[in-house]
């Protein structure tokens, strides 16, 4: 995982600007982006970019690129060791 990558998701925790919920998101949905912003790196997720989303049980949707849920995903699966 790229180190900037871990400090923005983790200072975005801290903040409560992203999520870690202790359980593993119900469903996940991915495709092609659309433009809308990357909730771990703030960077739009292009056509070209792959898009992962997930609803939150508390119904907030979140939105990553591959690299950057992967980061949030490992990052969630540590705290729960």
């Amino acid at each position: 995982m790229e180190p900037d990558l871990a400090s923005r998701i983790r200072a975005k925790v801290a903040e409560g600007r992203l999520p870690l919920p202790a359980d593993r998101p119900g469903k996940l949905w991915v495709g092609k982006g659309n433009g809308r912003p990357c909730d771990a790196c703030d960077q739009p997720i292009t056509n070209t970019d792959t898009e992962y989303e997930t609803d939150l049980p508390t119904g907030r949707t979140i939105r990553f690129h591959r690299p950057c849920f992967r980061a949030w995903h490992a990052e969630r699966a540590s705290r729960m060791l």
